[in-house]
Order: structure tokens, then sequence, then C-alpha cells
């Protein structure tokens, strides 16, 4: 399978490991966002460069 990855709509970075990704708390749902600009990041499209494999 390809590596997920995802650009920002906010700062346009690429995200394509975990580690760029913030978790949002307090919501019923995981819902997650961009670590630098706090842009909203599709759940579908998080939980997959979450579970993914770092190279």
């Amino acid at each position: 399978m390809a590596p997920s990855s995802y650009t920002c709509d906010g700062c346009g970075l690429r995200i394509e490991r975990a580690m760029d990704l913030e978790k949002i708390e307090g919501t019923a749902t995981p819902s997650w966002r961009c670590g630098t600009c706090e842009t909203t990041v599709p759940a579908v499209v998080a939980e997959r460069i979450k579970h993914q494999r770092q190279r």
C-alpha cells in the first residue's frame, strides 16, 4: 500500500507522519488538526496517517 499523506488547507504543509498531527481533546469521536496551524484534518486521512509505518 502506498504511504498516505495530506496537504493542509491552512498552511500547505504536507502531513505524512503522526507527529505532524494533533488530536483535538473533548470530542466524542477522534478529531485531528494540523500541528502547525491547527486547521482541521479529515478524520479518515488522519487515522490512516497515524497507523501507517514510519519510513
